[in-house]
């Protein structure tokens, strides 16, 4: 029988017991995010399956099934769905395997990998139909609502509304970006290489209609991973070649205006994340994420750097609180 250790996995045992086919398995902890959603993994007659937990009062499961679908339809290696109970929040899921992207880039050929998965955003923009009709939009809204999380966790003593003022132009900018399928979370941990040199594609649940760049840029400036500049940039023009060879007609624009598209699409991300690892260490008790912040910050300095118009917003960063 499945061992217990707390209310949630107690609730899963029984309903993997009494609801479903995957009866007398094996359940072990896969790992945990930096949301409420927990993994497990499930050895049952052989074969190996990962668990979603997602307590329904603190994260929505049907994006995953419905955006899931989609994506499986169109050709995308994302987990099969063989069991769940979205009123409970239990999923149980084909098993891509341990070798995430991340652990890859430690024997495997960098430049191969990063190719993989630039293809997979191309092949995500291309195949993926009428995102804007599925999707919600990355709109200003949407973005000031995220940089807030940054004001909140690091600019307490700056006021909303001169917060927003200042940041206004960069969620401008960005929403004048050509839009399309966006993963949102497109980075080392929720890829996985798998046995047949496939990419599998992982915690997509909060995909949106947006910004072209942005999962690019979550890839190649990832939280978690050093990259350098001078290996980002002829990435960045490789990944728009790809798109005007698939005959996306956003992407025949200038190089560097569409180096500023990954530029400003970026630091609206990594301006978010600080704050949330912040969040993560102080309200939430998981202090881990307060390591890849220095990496973020720099990512952040190199684009306020780069761009002259976001002086003020430079300025601002530079009076941030920043945990160590």
């Amino acid at each position: 029988m499945i061992s217990v250790v707390d209310n949630r996995r107690a609730l899963l045992a029984d309903w993997l017991q009494m609801e479903t086919s995957f009866k007398d398995g094996e359940l072990s902890i896969a790992s945990a995010d930096a949301s409420f959603r927990r993994y497990f993994r499930l050895k049952h007659q052989g074969h190996s399956y990962i668990i979603m937990d997602a307590p329904p009062d603190l994260e929505a499961s049907l994006p995953f099934v419905q955006i899931g679908e989609w994506m499986k339809k169109s050709g995308i290696n994302v987990p099969e769905i063989f069991a769940k109970d979205l009123e409970l929040g239990f999923m149980v899921l084909s098993d891509f395997g341990d070798f995430h992207f991340q652990d890859a880039l430690v024997s495997e050929d960098k430049d191969e990998l990063y190719n993989l998965a630039i293809n997979e955003i191309v092949k995500l923009q291309n195949t993926l139909s009428k995102p804007e009709e599925n999707l919600p939009s990355f709109d200003t809204s949407w973005q000031t609502k995220e940089l807030e999380i940054f004001r909140e966790w690091c600019l307490p003593d700056t006021s909303k509304s001169d917060y927003q003022r200042i940041t206004e132009s960069l969620t401008h900018s960005i929403d004048q970006i050509p839009k399309a399928f966006m993963h949102r979370d497109f980075h080392c941990r929720n890829l996985l290489l798998c046995t047949d040199r496939k990419l599998g594609v992982i915690d997509f649940q909060g995909a949106m209609y947006g910004p072209v760049s942005y999962d690019l840029v979550s890839l190649l400036r990832d939280c978690y991973v050093d990259n350098k500049v001078e290996w980002i940039v002829p990435k960045v023009l490789q990944f728009q070649k790809s798109l005007q060879e698939a005959g996306l007609q956003y992407a025949q624009v200038e190089p560097d205006e569409f180096t500023r598209w990954f530029d400003f699409s970026g630091l609206q991300r990594h301006l978010k994340c600080v704050g949330i690892f912040h969040r993560l260490k102080i309200r939430d008790q998981k202090p881990e994420y307060i390591k890849d912040v220095p990496r973020v910050l720099e990512y952040i300095h190199q684009v306020l750097d780069r761009h002259p118009e976001l002086e003020e917003l430079k300025n601002l960063v530079h009076q941030a609180t920043i945990l160590k």
